[in-house]
């Protein structure tokens, strides 16, 4: 619905929204808009940023808004489905969700989704 697609077109877990179906982030803030009131869920700005420094002091992920190695390697390993020449040496936190497939917003719907009904 978000990129007014016909329904014959296959959409595929490993496709990356901003490289292969052409997403500006117009296009992204109305798909999570979309999904949020969808699932009853809220997916906060930086949650992809969240996740991937996880437990990781915030010195030790990024510099200056930009990914150290560690924090270059924790987000890659989060989106292990998105193929690893598509990120860049250095990668500027605000850019996190370039670097998304449609599985691995799959995967995050999932974990809000666990979290609200670990928290009913």
């Amino acid at each position: 619905q978000t990129l007014a697609l016909p329904e014959s077109e296959l959409i595929t877990p490993e496709q990356l929204f901003f490289y292969d179906l052409d997403f500006t982030s117009m296009d992204l803030l109305d798909l999570l808009f979309r999904i949020e009131q969808h699932f009853e869920i809220q997916i906060p700005e930086g949650t992809i940023y969240h996740l991937a420094r996880g437990d990781l002091a915030e010195s030790e992920f990024a510099e200056d808004a930009v990914l150290t190695e560690a924090g270059r390697e924790r987000l890659m390993n989060l989106l292990y489905d998105t193929p690893k020449e598509v990120f860049p040496p250095r990668i500027h936190a605000t850019t996190l969700p370039r670097f998304c497939t449609v599985g691995a917003i799959v995967r995050l719907v999932d974990h809000k989704l666990a979290q609200q009904t670990c928290s009913s």
